[in-house]
């Protein structure tokens, strides 16, 4: 029996506007990613920024394209290319379709599980930002929802 010896490769797909400029607000990186990547879409995306250690976004990934109202993503995914690409942190990103961004008792376990993953990895998920319509959005980070206040059951 063989077994393949194998090397892992990013592939680039396209590329977003950025400044380098630290992602040093909420605000700042949901208007980012809202103007150069979900823009409004009538289906919910998840996207990961990697970043390195000064918080400059190296990578984006796409990982999840779904419906009107969900979206499947897993830890797996959320962490492939964070690994790959040696970041120190990681934005997460999700879009509401409706419009409001407030999250979801699914979106909190979704959170609440990326950041112990992250906290194992010792990759920081620096925050997890839904983007709503007209600039709207939702930070976990501002609304202090990033540390134990996210209990076992995500509420």
């Amino acid at each position: 029996m063989k077994i393949p010896i194998v090397r892992l490769e990013m592939v680039v797909d396209g590329y977003a506007e950025y400044l380098r400029e630290p992602l040093s607000s909420s605000r700042k990186a949901a208007e980012w990613i809202g103007r150069n990547v979900i823009r409004n879409s009538n289906r919910e995306h998840i996207v990961v920024v990697s970043c390195d250690a000064s918080n400059r976004a190296t990578y984006i990934d796409e990982i999840g394209r779904g419906s009107v109202n969900y979206c499947p993503g897993t830890i797996a995914e959320v962490f492939k290319v964070a690994i790959i690409s040696n970041a120190a942190h990681i934005f997460l990103f999700h879009n509401h379709p409706s419009g409001d961004p407030t999250p979801s008792s699914q979106d909190k376990k979704f959170t609440r599980k990326v950041r112990e993953a992250g906290e194992l990895l010792d990759i920081n998920l620096y925050d997890h930002i839904i983007i709503g319509r007209d600039g709207a959005y939702y930070s976990f980070m501002e609304d202090n929802m990033m540390d134990d206040s996210l209990g076992a059951d995500g509420n």
